[in-house]
């Protein structure tokens, strides 16, 4: 399948699954505005390695994670790939009244995911009618904005060093979880450069690795110094 090819063919469709109100944010709906939408949604499982879409593809729903985690990423010109970010919750595609929809990044599934697909042109005229799910889904665009600023911050900002302090500092837990290879992928960053800075930290009394193998900090404003802009 070409990647120009409509992507929401992938995936299957789940008649009778669940219904938006098992998911944040839309268990916060009253039940008037859930009915509302619920009649425009279908819901599509994806198995991990699955790539959900392809950058530059234009679709015809609005796709929204439910439950799961997916990797955003694009290829450059040297057909490498650049990390943007995980995402466990939110919007997989950005969304204007007009109706356009298209993805800005490959999105590949990583587990076991839930997706929402919301019909493109019932959805935007269930906004423009309805502003509290207008409000709703502003919201879940501004998070979307702030996972890029992040990326920004990240690669344009940070030297290696700093990249791995921000991770370690505000996510351990998931930096723990995964092996060093995908932390690396993560970072867009050479494996043997993960390597050498967790070794430096350790040597610099920040970090320990415990009995476990998971890395532990020790000195938490050692690490934040790293990378904090003044």
């Amino acid at each position: 399948m070409k990647k120009s090819q409509n992507m929401e063919l992938m995936g299957f469709s789940l008649q009778n699954f669940e219904t938006l109100e098992s998911f944040a944010p839309f268990n916060t709906l009253s039940k008037g505005d859930l009915e509302d939408l619920n009649r425009i949604t279908t819901f599509k499982t994806f198995a991990p390695k699955e790539i959900l879409l392809y950058e530059q593809t234009e679709v015809h729903c609005l796709y929204f994670l439910c439950q799961g985690l997916l990797k955003l990423y694009k290829v450059n010109r040297f057909e490498n790939e650049v990390f943007l970010g995980l995402l466990e919750n939110g919007l997989l595609l950005d969304f204007n009244l007009e109706g356009k929809l298209i993805s800005f990044a490959n999105i590949e599934c990583m587990q076991d995911s839930i997706v929402a697909c919301f019909d493109g042109e019932k959805f935007t005229k269930l906004l423009e009618s309805n502003p509290r799910l207008l409000t709703l889904f502003f919201k879940e665009a501004q998070k979307k904005i702030a996972l890029f600023e992040e990326v920004i911050q990240k690669n344009l900002i940070f030297d290696s060093t700093a990249k791995i302090a921000y991770a370690l500092y505000f996510d351990l837990d998931k930096f723990n979880a995964h092996k060093k290879q995908d932390n690396a992928i993560f970072l867009n960053i050479q494996p043997e450069t993960l390597s050498r800075t967790l070794k430096k930290l350790h040597r610099d009394n920040i970090l320990i690795t415990n009995k476990q193998g998971k890395i532990e900090i020790i000195n938490p404003q050692k690490l934040y110094n790293i990378f904090k802009q003044d």
